[in-house]
């Protein structure tokens, strides 16, 4: 428990008015004398490294016994207080550590699932229907679609400079990007106002309301996962190549290979680095909390694309439109 702890360093509790030639030290309501050793020697070195903190074994390593005989009596008096100092690790350590979790938990769920596994072995037509292509299209345009959901409460980000000028200029190069995929989809005849009356799956919206929950209480958190949304590590777009091989119209391809081009090519993937590059300090408690929750991230990225597969490859129909009733 974080309330119970051994003793890491020990600070001086009150005011030290004097150190030779005795020790003189008040707190809020006594004031107490400590004599000068016989030899003459005093504890100006001890009560210096009191000021900022010393740990018991250096009492005893480092000074002599007429010091550590002050520091028991001190102790005895409660003028000096045991400290926890704040357990933190730079920023950067602590994404490579979510990194290193976050590409076991890919290798073992997403890069593993029905829809990735369909796109590195598809040769023909047959291997993936031609409506989990256009799904997959419809799912990513409504994610883009809703990313102010989760990218704009982090605009004003005020805990760091650095970091709020990287979220607003990624935005700037990021916002717009559902049009890329609009304008793919106008290919197959779907219009702005045809995708305006459809439902995303529920996996998609269960990704984008994650992210914007995250987003808003655990900015820290939601910053981690922008490398891995954004395709960190990634040097082509398994689905394009996918799609190009089984001939699928490379018109409507055209502006998806747009839209992953800009991500690869500008860097997108490094964001994440670059944001917790700037990031002095992150608590422990933190890092623990952001690795349970890369668990249910992983989780929920995974079941966006595994959705896609299992609707799109079941359904003859593309778009989950609402009639007028707000019947699905």
């Amino acid at each position: 428990m974080d309330d119970i702890f051994e003793p890491q360093a020990f600070v001086l509790a009150g005011k030290c008015l004097s150190t030779s030639p005795s020790l003189v030290i008040e707190d809020d309501e006594n004031q107490y004398e400590f004599p000068a050793a016989v030899d003459g020697e005093d504890a100006a070195s001890l009560i210096s490294a009191l000021r900022a903190g010393v740990k018991a074994e250096e009492v005893i390593s480092r000074y002599s016994p007429y010091e550590q005989k002050v520091f028991d009596r001190l102790k005895e008096l409660q003028l000096v207080r045991a400290v926890k100092p704040a357990l933190a690790r730079s920023g950067l350590d602590v994404l490579l550590e979510l990194e290193d979790l976050a590409n076991d938990l890919l290798y073992r769920t997403l890069y593993t699932n029905v829809f990735w596994e369909k796109c590195a072995s598809a040769s023909s037509g047959a291997d993936i229907p031609l409506n989990v292509i256009h799904g997959m299209i419809v799912e990513n345009y409504h994610f883009l679609f809703r990313e102010s959901y989760f990218d704009a409460p982090v605009l004003s980000y005020v805990a760091n400079t650095g970091v709020r000028l990287s979220m607003n200029e990624f935005y700037a190069e990021e916002y717009g990007h559902d049009e890329l995929l609009l304008k793919a989809l106008t290919t197959l005849g779907v219009t702005r106002e045809d995708l305006a009356r459809t439902v995303p799956l529920p996996q998609t919206m269960a990704l984008c309301n994650s992210l914007a929950f995250w987003a808003h209480s655990d900015p820290l958190f939601f910053f981690s996962t922008l490398g891995i949304l954004e395709g960190k590590d990634i040097k082509q777009d398994s689905f394009l190549d996918a799609a190009y091989r089984i001939g699928v119209d490379p018109a409507l391809l055209k502006p998806v290979k747009a839209h992953s081009d800009i991500n690869l090519n500008g860097g997108h993937g490094s964001l994440t680095r670059k944001i917790f590059s700037r990031i002095p300090a992150i608590a422990d408690a933190d890092v623990r909390r952001m690795r349970a929750q890369t668990h249910l991230f992983i989780e929920l990225y995974d079941q966006f694309y595994t959705g896609i597969w299992e609707h799109y490859s079941a359904s003859p129909m593309l778009l989950r439109t609402l009639d007028v009733d707000g019947e699905a």
